[in-house]
């Protein structure tokens, strides 16, 4: 039975970067998100690039059930899933007071709900008798609050949480959990966050989407707790934990503040 990576969110952005980068291993892939159009024609290019097995499903992963539908797939296309990419996820820069409260929900049900419930389905639907794999994408943005993206920081927060505890609960298991914890990237996500004119403001510091995929898969493979792609980010996650927050809050505040 062939090996095949679940990717979540694989249609653009650190997701497609991901399925790259896992493809260019030999790994068959599984991809999934909603822009049926997009995943086809990422998987027709990635059989021809790399002679591997790709699936793609076409999932709203806001609907609850969607893990488990993602799994019925899966099984009746006989795919053996051992590795979880939890990519899918979405941001919104804007005062909490003043953004519709159903959008901020919709943040939390895609980067935490969703993210957990793939989690417990692939554990309890997969084959426990091989090594299996979680890596779930967080943000610099975990390591403090940030205003004006409050919500999202938080969302974050909890993948870094989330995962950590996981990792230490799954070790006799043989499950590998990592989380991936990228700073800003070159992606659509900034303007379907309305944070265009933040990226122009910080363009040098930004990394692509297959620099962040590489990093991420090395740590999962090598079984790290969480790995922060660049240097820059590393100093600033570091910094994040050492400096009080009543200094770092403010300065990212000027950042994120329109």
């Amino acid at each position: 039975m062939n090996n095949y990576t679940l990717i979540t969110g694989a249609s653009k952005g650190i997701g497609k970067a991901i399925a790259k980068e896992a493809a260019s291993r030999g790994r068959n892939l599984l991809l999934v998100a909603r822009s049926l159009d997009l995943l086809e024609q990422l998987a027709s290019d990635m059989r021809k690039q790399y002679n591997i097995k790709v699936e793609v499903l076409s999932v709203n992963l806001f609907k609850p059930d969607s893990p488990d539908l993602i799994f019925q797939f899966a099984n009746e296309k006989g795919l053996n899933v051992d590795m979880l990419i939890n990519n899918a996820g979405m941001g919104y820069c804007g005062h909490f007071d003043e953004t519709d409260l159903a959008l901020q929900l919709r943040i939390i049900q895609l980067n935490v709900d969703s993210c957990v419930r793939m989690a417990h389905v692939f554990l309890s639907k997969t084959d426990s008798s091989q090594r299996r794999y979680i890596l779930n994408v967080s943000s610099v943005a975990a390591y403090q609050p940030i205003p004006y993206m409050t919500i999202y920081a938080a969302s974050k927060s909890f993948i870094q949480s989330f995962s950590r505890g996981l990792r230490h609960e799954l070790k006799p298991k043989n499950v590998y959990v990592t989380a991936l914890s990228p700073g800003g990237t070159e992606t659509e996500f900034f303007k379907d966050a309305q944070m265009e004119d933040i990226v122009k403001k910080n363009a040098q510091f930004m990394m692509s989407a297959d620099e962040v995929a590489k990093v991420g898969f090395d740590a999962l493979l090598k079984n790290k707790s969480v790995v922060v792609p660049g240097w820059m980010n590393k100093v600033g996650a570091v910094v994040s934990k050492l400096v009080p927050h009543n200094i770092v809050v403010p300065v990212a505040a000027k950042i994120y503040q329109k």
